[in-house]
């Protein structure tokens, strides 16, 4: 037995039953007479995933592809083989109507996602988060921590006793890399691995890294924003709901979730995200989380945040780090739009790309990029073919999520 397939075996598992409602019907379901899903929901998903990918009888997204749709900052609308989740829930502009952001909160919910997963409780990331589970009767992963914070939220957008079904994805006040366990949310197309890592902070100067370093990021709007980027329209408010989270400040919010997906056959096809990157070269559970991340089953496409509250002093390099020990063949940078300032993200990928040169990153080590630009980028649907041989396993095995039927299609 190798090492990895020990260690997730040891891994504590956490068998988790969420909703797994179906959203639509095979093809021919039409000439069936099936009943066709509600316009507003083949609209949203249209409008998230592409309409070439989306049935427009059933609203069924495509099951031979994953689909991958960035909102805003690490917020990602997923359909991993027709089943559909949010990655996070924040909107940098919850506008009134289609503007610079080219959706509302209405959208979001006509998505009629099955799950939400929150990296942490941040107001970036889980605004609007138990204003849509609550709305749509699906449960939240988070923190336990996390989930008290939506309770508070839930009695105070929907009134006093009403909650929401907030799950604690890892046991309450763990040590980061203490546990890995395991969620079945996806069950039978995938499976889901999560365990807690490191917020983003501050830190002093890496100076192992020589004068050259940090690439500096050059954190500003562009001053072409106003003509090639428009704000748009007003930003929705409503003072008798706020979808505002009340957990953007005390400890609860910078507990930090790691999520890795695999998919069952398909080439085990594999994203993670993480919607923040701790300093964990300096942090004390840096050994254990960079011991974890070596031992994941090999990863596809990494989404990640670029930014971290360390890039004064030490600029892109905790990002490269996660890079070096996940190993992704293609990373999708996140958190673009909120400390970075909007429209900078070109900016980001300068300085990125420079601290990969100082880090002394080999060019054959460097995972693709499929950079995103606010706001060119929102609701561009990134489509991955699980059957394409690019995702075979290589030097790291790609089981390691279980034994299963469908491991073998």
């Amino acid at each position: 037995m190798s090492r990895r397939t020990s260690w997730l075996t040891c891994a504590v598992l956490i068998s988790v039953c969420a909703s797994t409602r179906t959203f639509g019907r095979d093809r021919d379901d039409e000439e069936q007479g099936g009943k066709p899903a509600s316009k507003s929901l083949i609209s949203a998903r249209q409008k998230f995933f592409g309409a070439e990918n989306v049935n427009p009888f059933s609203g069924e997204v495509r099951r031979d592809k994953v689909i991958i749709s960035w909102l805003t900052n690490t917020t990602y609308a997923v359909s991993a083989k027709g089943r559909v989740i949010l990655l996070d829930s924040f909107v940098t502009r919850l506008e009134m109507a289609p503007g610079r952001t080219p959706f509302v909160i209405r959208d979001m919910v006509d998505l009629r996602p099955e799950a939400i997963l929150l990296g942490h409780g941040h107001g970036d990331h889980a605004d609007n988060a138990a204003f849509l589970a609550g709305t749509l009767n699906i449960p939240i992963f988070s923190s336990p921590e996390t989930c008290d914070v939506m309770q508070l939220d839930a009695a105070r957008i929907f009134g006093p006793g009403r909650t929401v079904n907030c799950i604690g994805a890892v046991s309450g006040g763990s040590n980061p890399g203490a546990e890995v366990n395991r969620l079945n949310i996806l069950e039978p197309v995938a499976c889901v691995t999560v365990f807690k890592h490191v917020h983003s902070a501050s830190v002093p100067r890496d100076t192992t890294l020589g004068p050259d370093h940090p690439a500096p990021v050059i954190n500003d709007r562009d001053a072409r924003d106003a003509a090639m980027f428009p704000a748009g329209t007003p930003l929705f408010q409503n003072p008798a709901t706020d979808f505002r989270t009340t957990g953007f400040g005390g400890s609860a919010g910078i507990i930090s979730l790691f999520y890795q997906v695999v998919l069952r056959g398909d080439n085990r096809f594999s994203f993670v995200w993480h919607n923040t990157t701790g300093p964990l070269k300096e942090n004390a559970f840096g050994p254990a989380l960079f011991k974890i991340m070596d031992e994941l089953p090999k990863t596809d496409v990494e989404l990640g945040s670029v930014v971290s509250l360390g890039f004064p002093t030490n600029g892109e390099r905790d990002i490269i780090l996660y890079n070096q020990h996940i190993q992704p063949k293609v990373f999708i940078p996140g958190h673009v739009t909120a400390v970075a300032v909007e429209s900078s993200s070109l900016r980001w990928k300068v300085a990125y790309v420079k601290e990969q040169d100082i880090m002394n990153v080999p060019k054959d080590q460097r995972p693709d990029l499929e950079w995103q630009v606010d706001p060119n980028d929102y609701l561009r649907p990134v489509v991955f073919d699980p059957k394409d041989a690019r995702w075979a396993a290589g030097e790291r095995e790609a089981k390691g999520c279980g034994a299963s039927a469908r491991d073998d299609d």
